[in-house]
């Protein structure tokens, strides 16, 4: 089971990257002295050894101080240094009302680098709480404004805290971009710390892009930039933990092995960094698993849980006990595998982390055959909401960034002449829209005059199948029909004659003859009774055949499948009884089953496919499930058939659903309705 996502982890140590030289930012920007004593009192509140009151209390007074300057400038200084230090104290309340008041403030005083750095300390606050699409605007206003001040180390920051939002919602390609921009400002300027974190941020990007040898030249590229500064010494085990899960992605876990012990060398790792070792040792264990090398796995798993456990790492706990799951399914023992996937699962839940519950969730249902159904059911549920969560997000950001940029535009436009060629081209551009749109529309009605009339076509398709199967249906009650009257009529008939004839016959009295006799016409008598049941039995199956939903459906697995050479099997729920059911609602799940069918033929290169149907109350489920190649269900678009398949669906006012990955095979799910109108 994949488990990069580990080390996405480390993306957090840098969420906090544009706090570092507030103190010489604050005392720089403006040439301005402020008075000693706020100061004194803002530098008193961030004694870690007092408590947390005393240190609010210090905070506090700096504040109602600043208030009775009567001097704006040097108030919005004071407002930009208390409003961090509350940051700093993690009291929300009141950084968000201080960062309010700095902001109107500088803005009346139309300064420029205090309006940034509002915008930054906001972004930094939305990005700690985890509300990206806010963090992400906030950080893209600071950027904006630090560019047009040529301000490039901060405006560089700024693009390194927009990718790694960015990853955070998985938006790969975006994030890369924005650190390629970072990187152009901070390079120049030899700002080694950011640049390894630029480097870092490439090197996990990639990663989960799956291009496995960028990421270990830019996690290469950052562990350069460590031995450039002394201070980043202690990210270099970071770093080899991410090139060691790099190697574990491309499967090469030998060499991930190696680079977790690497890791695991550093001098007072466990000491310093608890959080970490716990997790190269549990990346250590998972890599051997993988390997096949079981030695000591177990108790290296149990010391991670254990370290874990004792600094309260809860998303540890729940990716620990995820791999052990797994060492136990390795080794057979379902039950523990089972309840260490629960154990997961719940951790995840209370901890809200939607990352591992997916993982859990997968491997119940691989594990759990009994609840597979119910466990995979919860699996899509719940991707498919992250999925919609994190598109939204992406949208919001693709907005900000449009948005912005229209503003920026629209300062531009500024000369008549300017307006007279935009009107000419927006009315160009207009006439050719327009033309589009005709176009467009003429194309889309052939293709849906296209669709219908393949619709109808597949439907006197289906309709002539089932006349066909009816008429040989038909001819096979016939032939018993008759089969059961010749037997009745004729053989009955002719047996009933010689048993009357034997029996007139019986005029001798010897014992012999009569014994004889008798034996004969028993046995004649039991023919006839045989023949009379096997007529009646006959008869009453040809009076009670109906069409075979299910047999119509394997007739067509068993034609279609010799097309590719699939396997398949067909599960159907016994409860169901298809007489009762609607023959416009069989129609088209034939249609549909025969729709996927086609589509694995042409497409999957599948070995095995598995249909299901059963039923939940009022609803009857179609499960159609290949293990062919898949493919981006995004980026492709839907052909007809997905489309026919889709619209069917709707028409029978159900629910489609279509999961599917490259290399990981698709699932088709159908729930409609019982009853049909």
């Amino acid at each position: 089971m994949k488990h990069h996502y580990l080390y996405i982890i480390l993306l957090y140590l840098f969420v906090n990257a544009n706090t570092i030289d507030e103190k010489k930012e604050n005392t720089n920007y403006n040439t301005e002295k402020p008075t000693d004593s706020i100061f004194v009192w803002v530098e008193a509140s961030k004694k870690k050894s007092l408590s947390y009151q005393k240190r609010k209390a210090f905070l506090d007074k700096a504040h109602t101080l600043s208030l009775k300057e009567t001097k704006d400038s040097l108030r919005s200084i004071y407002y930009l240094r208390i409003s961090y230090a509350y940051y700093k104290l993690e009291d929300d309340v009141r950084f968000r009302e201080v960062t309010r008041d700095a902001y109107q403030l500088t803005v009346q005083l139309k300064d420029s680098m205090g309006i940034a750095k509002t915008h930054r300390f906001l972004g930094n606050f939305y990005a700690k709480k985890g509300i990206r699409d806010s963090a992400y605007y906030s950080y893209f206003k600071a950027q904006k404004i630090y560019e047009l001040l040529k301000e490039n180390f901060y405006s560089g920051r700024m693009y390194l805290s927009m990718a790694i939002m960015q990853s955070d919602i998985k938006d790969y390609t975006g994030s890369e971009i924005s650190t390629i921009k970072a990187i152009s400002l901070l390079k120049p300027l030899n700002k080694y710390e950011h640049l390894y974190k630029c480097y870092n941020n490439l090197g996990i990007v990639l990663n989960e892009l799956e291009d496995y040898d960028k990421a270990l030249f830019y996690h290469n590229q950052a562990l350069e930039y460590i031995e450039k500064l002394k201070e980043l010494k202690n990210f270099k085990p970071h770093t080899l933990n991410n090139i060691g899960v790099v190697y574990e992605m491309k499967k090469e876990y030998k060499l991930a092995i190696s680079y977790y012990q690497l890791a695991l060398k550093e001098k007072s790792l466990q000491q310093n960094n608890t959080k970490l070792y716990a997790m190269l040792l549990d990346n250590l264990a998972y890599s051997k698993l993988k390997l096949g090398d079981t030695l000591n796995v177990k108790k290296i798993f149990f010391t991670s849980l254990k370290i874990r456990d004792s600094i309260n790492d809860l998303s540890g706990l729940a990716i620990n006990k995820l791999h052990l799951a797994e060492y136990y399914a390795y080794k057979t023992d379902t039950a523990k595998a089972i309840q260490s996937a629960k154990e997961t699962k719940q951790l995840s839940i209370n901890t809200k982390n939607n990352r591992d519950l997916l993982a859990s969730l997968l491997l119940l249902a691989e594990l759990d055959t009994k609840n597979n159904y119910k466990y995979t059911n919860q699996y899509i549920k719940l991707n498919d909401s992250l999925q919609k969560e994190e598109r939204a997000v992406r949208n919001k950001f693709a907005r900000i960034r449009f948005e912005t940029d229209a503003i920026k535009d629209e300062n531009v436009r500024l000369s008549q002449q300017k307006k007279i060629l935009l009107l000419v081209a927006g009315l160009i551009g207009l006439f050719g829209l327009l033309l589009y749109i005709i176009t467009t529309q003429r194309s889309k009605n052939k293709q849906l005059q296209f669709e219908q009339q393949q619709q109808n076509t597949n439907e006197e398709i289906y309709n002539l199948i089932l006349s066909q199967q009816y008429k040989l249906d038909e001819g096979r009650r016939k032939e018993k029909k008759r089969i059961s009257e010749e037997l009745h009529d004729g053989v009955l008939g002719k047996l009933f004659g010689t048993r009357l004839l034997l029996g007139s016959l019986n005029e001798k009295n010897d014992v012999a003859t009569i014994l004889k006799r008798e034996k004969y016409i028993n046995e004649l008598q039991e023919i006839e009774e045989e023949v009379r049941n096997v007529s009646h039995e006959l008869n009453n199956k040809s009076l009670f055949s109906d069409i075979g939903f299910i047999q119509m459906i394997e007739k067509l697995l068993e034609t279609q499948s010799e097309i590719t050479n699939f396997n398949y099997e067909v599960n159907y729920d016994h409860n169901i009884v298809w007489k009762e059911i609607n023959i416009n609602l069989k129609m088209n799940l034939y249609r549909i089953l025969q729709e996927t069918i086609q589509n694995i033929n042409k497409y999957a290169k599948a070995t095995n496919v598995n249909i299901t149907f059963n039923v939940d109350k009022d609803y009857l489920h179609l499960i159609i499930i290949d293990d062919g190649i898949g493919f981006n269900a995004e980026s492709k678009r839907k052909g007809i058939g997905l489309k026919n398949i889709q619209s069917r669906t709707l028409k029978l006012k159900g629910e489609f659903t279509l999961r599917t990955q490259p290399d990981k095979g698709t699932s088709v799910l159908i729930k409609v309705p019982f009853k049909q109108i």
